[in-house]
């Protein structure tokens, strides 16, 4: 079964710029050093009112317990570099889900996503049978249908809460308001699980495909001279 980390982050605007540097240059290569770290990317939404999370990253994994294996726990904790304690402890926000993917069976992301829909939430434990079967037979089949999506993958975080994740891969972020996106939403069922799951924590947010970049010159003397 195919696992994926999933970050979400925000620096502080004053260190935004060398925040993406270190995520650039020294975050990402390291993360893929790593045995069974098969893929990585960064998503941003540039419209993020201030602490709601303006960066994502999506690490894909062979399989969950790669975050458990000496390869990885050798670049946390205590072992990060000076640069990522400095950039990660001045993070506003930092929120991070260890998931399994539940369906459909190991599809791998699509990389011609231009935008992300990332939709993480709970369901009562006494729905969550409905719940898990609504999303299976109705609701990721018609959203796939709808033009522009490019793939659906959800996910079972272990710990991290809320537990539920779903990841649409969309042409570009129009799709997730267009009129077909809301025909998809609006069946019998669909209402009864928003009526369900209304009083659990949900997040909704659409982020557009970052395009790592090489760093300048300034950049690198900064990473040079990082404390």
């Amino acid at each position: 079964m195919n696992g994926l980390l999933l970050t979400m982050t925000e620096p502080p605007p004053q260190m935004e710029e060398e925040f993406n540097a270190w995520y650039d240059t020294e975050h990402l290569p390291e993360r893929l050093s790593i045995p069974g770290f098969l893929s990585a990317r960064r998503w941003v939404d540039p419209e993020a009112a201030v602490g709601t999370g303006k960066y994502l990253a999506t690490y894909e994994l062979e399989n969950r317990d790669v975050l458990q294996t000496p390869g990885y726990l050798a670049h946390v904790g205590a072992h990060f570099t000076p640069w990522s304690k400095r950039c990660l402890s001045n993070c506003v926000l930092f929120r991070r889900w260890a998931c399994a993917q539940i369906f459909p069976g190991d599809a791998l992301p699509s990389p011609a996503a231009g935008a992300l829909l990332l939709a993480c939430g709970d369901v009562p434990a006494q729905h969550e049978a409905e719940f898990n079967r609504w999303y299976d037979t109705e609701h990721l089949p018609l959203l796939t249908a709808v033009p522009g999506v490019l793939g659906a993958r959800r996910f079972l975080a272990a710990e991290d809460k809320p537990r539920y994740i779903a990841l649409y891969e969309l042409a570009e972020a129009q799709v997730a308001s267009s009129a077909p996106w809301a025909a998809a939403l609006n069946t019998p069922w669909a209402k009864r699980i928003d009526a369900l799951s209304r009083d659990c924590e949900w997040m909704l947010k659409t982020y557009l495909a970052y395009e790592t970049r090489a760093p300048s010159r300034g950049e690198m003397q900064r990473d040079g001279a990082k404390p």
